[in-house]
């Protein structure tokens, strides 16, 4: 038995987006929920996580690397089992324009074995290795480009087989090594994989899947960048004994109230979303959803939009002096009350922002809360006082100084 990690959000939380969103409703699978918020410990059975690291690491010119297991798994020329790997990357170097290696690698002692990011002069995600025993005479492969279902453009014009990796463009990436006794292993590599709640490693498609022999012993595992760009951020990190550790299967069904036919009937699905491309990288402090059906999420670095199926990154710095949010409001006209630290309320409306801060009648531009009456009016809390918005206007109501 193993324990899985999946973020969902409070459950009070949950039913109001449930019911106040019939797109999502429509869309199973896609509710959003499971941002960062709250972590919950599930039970899987069959498979066996043996190593793994959630958190996020920025790998810049380290040279040699370390190892970061720390003796937690190894195996060597006698091993006759199977192991899954897997990462996510969040490139900050371009291949586009730097020339620069970054990889998760298998070491035996000092001595590389395998490699899978991308190699120094491949400017593709690719997996770089040396065979032991090579089949045929020759010199072995320096490297090899990993097959995506995302292919860039040649300078022909042509479609690629390959991917550049690109900054700010996330990807997460499984492989497997079958060991065998006394010869190379077999290895399959699967670039930004279908991880999604009832994936399998066979339904794989097969323009995400790459399949070579190498020596994949190891000892130690080290995550390494060298060249041009400011590197790689590595997070997700686990090894595991099936594919299935890596899928998200967290659902939930919820207790039959007696009397209750609606809730026997419904299974609710959980997803969680850590580090999509849009979504912000630090600490969620604020959700709210809009009459349109979107859903909003404000933190420290920016505000971001989510739709269901993909986030859409909000830049406030032409209304604001920062983008630090720490209270979101969606009324009931469909405008969005976003209160930040430092830069008062900025609304958004019909796709315009509009700020009201100090010199509009707020006593201070740091926002601690927000919220709307049965009038419509909206109450704007500060760390030095509460103010009222009514028929666009700033007013201050006795007492509430």
């Amino acid at each position: 038995m193993s324990f899985k990690r999946i973020a969902i959000p409070l459950m009070g939380l949950l039913s109001g987006l449930w019911r106040r969103n019939p797109r999502w409703r429509k869309r199973p699978g896609h509710l959003g929920v499971g941002l960062g918020v709250v972590w919950l410990s599930v039970r899987s059975a069959g498979a066996v996580i043996l190593w793994s690291d959630p958190s996020s690491l920025l790998i810049f010119d380290n040279g040699a690397g370390r190892d970061i297991l720390e003796g937690a798994v190894k195996r060597d020329d006698s091993s006759n089992d199977t192991l899954y790997f897997k990462f996510h990357i969040d490139p900050q170097s371009d291949s586009t324009t730097e020339e620069y290696f970054a990889a998760f690698e298998l070491y035996e002692g000092e001595t590389e074995r395998l490699g899978i990011g991308n190699a120094l002069k491949a400017w593709a995600y690719s997996a770089f290795f040396a065979p032991a025993r090579p089949a045929d005479p020759g010199p072995a492969p320096d490297y090899l480009d990993l097959h995506s279902s995302v292919l860039d453009q040649s300078a022909s014009g042509t479609a690629s087989s390959y991917e550049f990796p690109r900054r700010g463009i996330e990807r997460t990436i499984v492989f497997k090594v079958q060991y065998v006794p006394g010869g190379d292993d077999l290895v399959t590599v699967w670039l930004n994989p279908d991880l999604s709640p009832g994936a399998s490693e066979v339904y794989q498609a097969e323009s995400l899947t790459t399949r070579f022999s190498a020596n994949a012993t190891f000892d130690e595992l080290r995550l390494r960048h060298d060249g041009g760009g400011p590197g790689w951020i590595f997070s997700g990190l686990a090894i595991g004994t099936s594919f299935a550790d890596f899928v998200d299967t967290s659902s939930a069904k919820p207790a039959n109230p007696a009397g209750d036919n609606q809730f026997s009937a419904q299974r609710l699905n959980f997803q969680s979303w850590q580090r999509e491309t849009g979504m912000p990288r630090s600490a969620i402090r604020a959700l709210a959803q809009t009459r349109d059906g979107y859903l909003w999420l404000g933190a420290e670095d920016g505000l971001a939009r989510f739709d269901g199926a993909r986030f859409v990154n909000f830049d406030l710095s032409p209304v604001a002096r920062g983008n630090a949010v720490h209270t979101l409001l969606g009324d009931s006209q469909g405008a969005l009350w976003i209160g930040t630290s430092g830069s008062g309320v900025i609304r958004y409306f019909n796709d315009a922002f509009t700020a009201l801060t100090s010199s509009n009648g707020l006593p201070t531009n740091n926002i601690t809360a927000l919220a709307e009456d049965d009038s419509g009016r909206i109450w704007i809390g500060t760390e030095l006082g509460l103010r009222v918005w009514q028929n666009g206007t700033v007013i201050t109501l006795p007492g509430t100084e």
